[in-house]
């Protein structure tokens, strides 16, 4: 497999991940918290929540007295804030072997809910 082929099967992953977090119906809000984890950088994995008013344009994960806004314009540019104190910042997400998702620093794993 050349490392061409192998870009082009990372951003059809990264892209199947957007379409289906984009796509998820009206307000959603994860029912098991405890089958669900997040982190940010090097904190210990602790149960978190996924709220969404606006699927597919802003939700937030909130986890260990901390709230993760993120929000999307449809643009392909994806932000986050950690806080109410700090700016928002352009993300990158990507998926790790063990199938946890980053967004840059912040991480989840479990029952991620992107449908």
């Amino acid at each position: 497999m050349t490392a061409s082929s192998n870009a082009v099967r990372q951003y059809a992953a990264l892209l199947m991940v957007a379409v289906s977090v984009f796509s998820t119906p009206a307000k959603t809000e994860s029912a098991a918290a405890d089958t669900m984890e997040c982190r940010n950088a090097n904190q210990a994995w602790s149960p978190c929540r996924y709220v969404s008013e606006q699927p597919g344009a802003r939700w937030e994960l909130a986890f260990s007295n901390q709230v993760v806004r993120f929000q999307h314009d449809g643009s392909g540019t994806m932000q986050m804030q950690i806080g109410d104190q700090t700016p928002w910042a352009e993300v990158q997400t990507r998926w790790s072997a063990d199938g946890t998702l980053c967004w840059n620093t912040v991480c989840a794993r479990g029952d991620i809910p992107l449908d």
